[in-house]
């Protein structure tokens, strides 16, 4: 594991450990992430973007 990677990685546990996923809603509806309910809920793309891939950030979109 990359030392980005590892980085990103404690991150996340991080976040975790500190945002429920009440907090984590309120605080995407406060900024605007999400505007109107879904299906899907801020701490679900949380858990996309974080727990998915350890390859975070390491591979270029294009």
């Amino acid at each position: 594991m990359s030392i980005i990677s590892e980085e990103l990685y404690l991150f996340a546990e991080e976040l975790q450990t500190v945002l429920s996923p009440t907090v984590l809603q309120e605080l995407a509806n406060q900024v605007g992430f999400v505007q109107r309910l879904s299906k899907y809920k801020a701490n679900e793309l949380l858990a996309l973007c974080t727990w998915l891939s350890h390859e975070v950030a390491s591979t270029s979109l294009t």
